[in-house]
């Protein structure tokens, strides 16, 4: 359970630390390796690896 000055108590709130956890965790174990974000609605790439075509 995580808590800080002014958390408040949101599902949403929940999501953001997992993200910010994740990229923490990909930062200790490749300190000099730069994360490329890619988003699910815009990305070519994303869209090859989930199987979503060009429709």
């Amino acid at each position: 359970i995580n808590t800080y000055p002014g958390k408040k108590k949101l599902i949403l709130s929940g999501f953001h630390e997992a993200a910010l956890a994740a990229f923490g965790v990909q930062k200790r174990l490749h300190p000099d390796k730069k994360v490329h974000l890619q988003y699910t609605t815009t990305s070519p790439l994303m869209h090859q690896r989930l199987g979503v075509g060009d429709e």
